[in-house]
């Protein structure tokens, strides 16, 4: 037995930038489904109605559920329409299959995506439900320039990504801000709680306050319908998944002015980790009220709960990434304590938007959330190989943890002309506060265990103090005042803007009594950006950017953080066809960031951050999605991107940046039968492809080319559709590291069977 070595930081998180409830829980996912599927409701006729394209200027159309696909791409079955024609689309309603043609995240208005000085994506609700993602990773898994599984997607419990080479965990959620302290309080989104999945690449700053420059994730959650939608599920699946889900909006009075939705999905399964076990409930009700046609309010809400393990996300390199003379160790080779490891973590928001019409000219909106994030969980981790190359030491430490962020928005948008201008102006006052507690009790000492052959010493074995030797309380708030114009100017539209944020980050250590970090930052921020629109469909843009982050986290010699600036070039050009449903991008770009922070692997007793200096990362982008028609659809992108470290204060000055692979390839095609004996019959397939890439700035974990491959069949009749999917269909085994101390195997080939009822 030995005493730990050192304890590694991620475990607990790197600085970011109740009682049991699951028991029986499997039962409880069967009689969710079931509760809807044989409730007795009465079928109703679906309209076939189709959809205006998109024009320019904003839409105010309410939202509503889609009819019936007649066009019979591969999507989810659409909810069945009571009465009324399906309006127009907006930035956060509905979409038919796979090709959105608005966003609100690039400009905070309801914007035509091919107006947008940037380069913007859509995941849609039928695309997430197509492929059968289970988490918002998965979900972006087809996206140009972003990895959607950075680390591989082992760890459920935060969603790790990289948009442009840049790593991110904390979404924006419905346009605000989800910021945490502590990464392992990320958020973490139930995807089928999810409208739409917008990614905006390029710096945000400008509208959204602290960003990275790589670009921003915006979930878009579910709202209420104008017409009923009634939809049921359950699923099975590998490892012994089971669940069930249910999807219910329609209007609560008879004159429609107050609506109402209901979403719950919950599902238990075994993982790819021996000895754990993942369950988790979500449960969103969300209600509108519209009392005239100028003002709209929208109550949102979830809760979700989940009980699960630590899965091995911190493997040696040795034995992992590197061969040993031990062989490998096993994929679903458990190295903690079975009776000692958990994660329980319960998860509250409620929030609002609302928005008032007071003339043609001018609307005002305000949207407010309070979420609350509460998290026990204790861990045995790797601390190390000895020298004989399989013996691991071990460390380990129980936490309680908790996060309370509070954000609103304030907007006042003006549309008016001056002589041949078209003016669309916003102005807007947001605020952030963001407080995170966190207790944490280390052990002592904790046994060694043999990687390659492990046997267990219980929970036992594992003695930690009476009382916590970590225990910190820490304070984000920021305050942002921003202005946009977008400029209408006969075929040109130009977008302007410009923001200034004052910040300030606190940490008090309450075992030493007195506050460990202190930062104030004040920033400005700008962009500007121009599009052209031919006739066509064609679209070409310009657009310069800049980002900033307020300093996070500790340094190992106490010295305060400096801001973390970034700006961006970008150009590239856009393609629309007149009457089709496709989209295509072309986008070229080069992010320049100073004050990089990153965890610092060199002294892991403490949850310390290094600043490497600058990071330079450029790129192309190629994609396009496209409905067809006769039931194919498809998503297709190509990435190339070169990283560099720029300066660094530790010699990693001209590594390769870490994360940024220099090709990144997908394609997804689906086609559904339209006609014969097998109408209704459909397939889908995708490829996924991420070049080699280093794991660390030092650049001495790199990281093999991945090619992975995914497959549906599904079948659609009368109300039902019945599916079946298969994530990496053969099985490819492959690893990503950040250290010799934190390597982790990608998830393995899964296979979900689901079967879906409309009325």
């Amino acid at each position: 037995m030995r005493a730990r070595r050192h304890k590694n930081i991620m475990a607990r998180g790197e600085r970011a930038n109740p009682p049991h409830i699951a028991q029986g829980l499997r039962k409880r996912n069967i009689a969710i489904a079931a509760l809807v599927l044989f409730g007795g409701a009465a079928h109703a006729q679906s309209t076939d109605s189709t959809s205006d394209p998109a024009t320019s200027g904003e839409g105010r159309a309410p939202q509503t559920a889609q009819p019936s696909n007649s066009s019979g791409t591969n999507q989810q079955l659409n909810p069945v329409l009571v009465t009324g024609e399906r309006e127009k689309e907006t930035a956060t309603s509905p979409v038919e299959g796979y090709v959105a043609r608005r966003s609100g995240t690039g400009t905070k208005t309801d914007t035509p995506i091919i107006e947008t000085p940037q380069s913007i994506s859509v995941i849609t609700a039928d695309q997430m439900q197509a492929q059968a993602a289970q988490t918002v990773g998965e979900a972006l898994r087809y996206t140009p320039g972003v990895i959607g599984e950075q680390f591989g997607g082992l760890d459920s419990t935060v969603d790790y990504y990289t948009v442009r080479g840049f790593q991110q965990t904390m979404p924006f959620v419905d346009g605000l801000s989800t910021q945490t302290f502590f990464t392992v309080l990320s958020p973490t989104y139930d995807t089928y709680g999810l409208e739409r999945v917008d990614i905006l690449r390029g710096p945000a700053s400008v509208l959204y306050g602290q960003t990275v420059p790589g670009g921003m994730v915006n979930l878009v959650t579910k709202r209420p319908t104008a017409d009923p939608l009634h939809e049921a599920s359950i699923e099975v699946g590998s490892r012994g998944l089971i669940g069930g889900r249910v999807d219910l909006s329609g209007p609560v009075n008879k004159d429609g002015t107050l609506l109402y939705r209901f979403t719950a999905d919950s599902s238990s399964e075994s993982t790819q980790t021996a000895f754990v076990q993942d369950k988790h409930i979500y449960v969103a009700p969300a209600l509108t009220w519209k009392p005239n046609a100028d003002t709209t309010f929208t109550l949102l809400s979830h809760f979700s709960y989940r009980d699960t393990g630590r899965q091995n996300v911190d493997l040696p390199s040795v034995g992992t990434l590197y061969a040993s003379p031990f062989g490998r160790i096993g994929t679903g080779t458990f190295l903690g304590e079975p009776e000692f490891n958990e994660y329980r973590r319960t998860d509250e928001a409620i929030g609002y938007e609302l928005e008032h019409r007071f003339s043609d000219i001018l609307t005002v909106r305000q949207n407010l959330r309070y979420s609350h994030t509460h998290l026990n969980q204790k861990i045995v981790g790797d601390a190390g190989l000895e020298d004989d190359q399989q013996t691991l030491d071990r460390y380990a430490y129980a936490a309680r943890a908790s996060s309370n962020v509070f954000t609103v928005d304030n907007q006042a948008q003006l549309r008016f002309g001056t002589g041949p201008l078209e003016h669309t102006v916003l102005v807007g006052l947001d605020y952030t506060r963001s407080v995170d507690s966190w207790d944490e009790r280390d052990a002592f000492e904790v046994p060694s265990i043999n990687a390659y052959a492990p046997v267990y010493s219980g929970a036992s074995s594992i003695v930690l103090p009476d009382a916590p030797d970590f225990s910190v309380h820490d304070t984000l708030n920021q305050l942002g005042l921003y202005a946009q114009d977008q400029i209408r100017f006969g075929k040109f539209v130009a977008t302007f803007g410009v923001r200034q944020d004052w910040t300030s980050t606190k940490q008090y250590d309450n075992v030493a009594g007195m506050n460990s970090q202190s930062n104030d930052a004040n920033r400005f921020t700008y962009r500007a950006g121009l599009v052209y629109l031919f006739d066509s469909g064609f679209a070409p843009y310009v657009n310069y950017a800049t980002s900033f982050q307020p300093g996070l986290g500790n340094t190992f010699d106490g010295s305060s953080l400096k801001p973390t600036t970034g700006q961006s070039v970008e150009a590239g050009v856009k393609f629309q066809p007149k009457n089709q449903k496709s989209f295509a991008m072309l986008s070229v770009y080069n992010i320049k960031q100073k004050n990089v922070v990153e965890p610092d692997f060199d002294h892991p007793e403490g949850n310390f951050v290094v600043q490497t200096g600058g990071i330079r990362v450029r790129g192309v982008e190629l994609s396009g999605v496209a409905d067809l028609g006769s039931g194919l659809s498809l998503t297709a992108a190509y990435t190339y991107m070169d990283g560099k470290v720029t300066d660094s204060d530790q010699g990693y000055a001209g590594n390769r940046a870490a994360n940024v692979p220099h090709n990144m390839a997908s394609l997804w095609l689906d086609k559904t039968l339209q006609t014969g004996p097998l109408k209704g019959l459909g397939f889908g397939g995708g490829i996924r492809y991420i070049g080699s890439q280093y794991g660390d700035q030092a650049n001495t974990l790199k990281l093999s080319s991945t090619t992975l491959v995914d497959a549906a069949i599904h079948y659609d009749i009368a109300h039902w559709r019945f599916q079946l999917n298969a994530q990496n269909l053969f099985d490819r085994i492959y690893v990503n590291c950040q250290s010799d101390t934190y390597c982790s195997y990608g998830l393995r080939r899964s296979v979900i069977g689901r079967a879906t009822y409309q009325w």
